[in-house]
């Protein structure tokens, strides 16, 4: 039986209830609910929604409920990415009924960024959200932090699952999770070196992608801006592009580069925008703000870290449109 609608004679009290059931259902059932509601105990800022959060939302939602198990999402710096993903995600993923290998309580996570420093940063915030009042009166019955198991790299709850935070050169003999989850895998100011470049890949072959807790219900996660053709991105799609979901969101639409995502075959989401040029998040990156952006970074780096293309069109440092035909006076 649903919730029974209230009529004119229901009172404040009963009206005030049914208010806040229908919230808590909205939550469990959609992420991006469940963000914007918890949003103030993620962020002092006020929340800046947007359709690239909802598809970021419903590819993760596809990862929980098992229909994905292998997604990269490539999107813009400054997008919310982290905290839609890094931080809601495994909370929200901990007041599911345990209803599938990934939903519920136990699952466990291990997440991993360049930087210990981003790791600990929104590991913190996910502990701050679980334990927030809004969460513990609405999600708080269904599972405990556990006391012994309790910091900001590693905390734990009693019905066993945990969120483990590690960087890209962490130590990771041991262990493992059910979900492994990386959020910008290189520094934008290091991506052009060789050799931490191909470190970062190495660490991704050799260690991180033998984390699974179970190959077969498991799921890897990886979320960033492009910065380099070869890249962790470019690494995964030119190894096992057929198993790998991509969602691939640039701040201009191209339209010789309009993403669609499949799953099992299946047509899952498109790319609402129809005309070139077509902004990502018009209410917090307008006209003048991406303008400004593509002048600071250059090109190059804007191709990539904007458009999540690295190899720009017309060439990155020296433009196609920059030629021109010389006759000799």
């Amino acid at each position: 039986m649903g919730i029974i609608e209230p009529s004119i004679f229901t009172g404040p009290h009963v009206l005030k209830k049914f208010n806040e059931l229908r919230m808590r259902e909205l939550c469990e059932d959609n992420l991006l609910e469940f963000l914007k509601n918890g949003w103030k105990y993620i962020d002092p800022a006020p929340f800046v929604g947007g359709w690239h959060l909802e598809a970021i939302a419903e590819h993760l939602q596809a990862v929980t409920d098992g229909a994905i198990k292998r997604l990269v999402i490539n999107v813009p710096p400054r997008t919310s990415k982290s905290s839609v993903c890094s931080v809601a995600w495994p909370a929200w993923t901990w007041a599911q009924k345990p209803e599938s290998p990934l939903a519920g309580p136990q699952v466990q996570f291990l997440s991993a960024s360049y930087a210990q420093t981003l790791s600990l940063r929104d590991s913190v915030k996910t502990r701050r959200l679980i334990t927030s009042p809004w969460y513990q009166q609405h999600w708080g019955s269904r599972f405990v932090l556990t006391g012994d198991v309790n910091t900001k790299g590693r905390f734990e709850n009693n019905k066993g699952g945990y969120r483990l935070a590690t960087s890209v050169d962490g130590t990771l003999t041991g262990e493992g999770g059910d979900v492994i989850l990386v959020d910008d895998a290189h520094s934008a100011t290091e991506v052009e070196s060789d050799l931490v470049r191909k470190s970062t890949l190495e660490w991704w072959d050799e260690a991180m992608s033998t984390r699974l807790n179970n190959q077969k219900t498991g799921a890897f996660v990886v979320i960033m801006q492009r910065l380099h053709q070869e890249d962790l991105t470019g690494h995964i799609i030119t190894k096992e592009q057929d198993n790998w979901t991509w969602l691939m969101l640039p701040m201009k639409h191209e339209k010789d580069r309009h993403c669609v995502t499949y799953v099992q075959g299946a047509k899952f989401w498109e790319d609402p925008r129809t005309e070139e040029g077509e902004l990502l998040c018009p209410d917090r990156f307008g006209p003048v703000e991406v303008e400004n952006l593509e002048r600071r970074l250059g090109p190059y780096a804007a191709a990539g870290q904007l458009q999540q293309a690295p190899s720009p069109r017309g060439g990155g440092i020296i433009k196609e449109e920059w030629w021109k035909h010389w006759t000799e006076p």
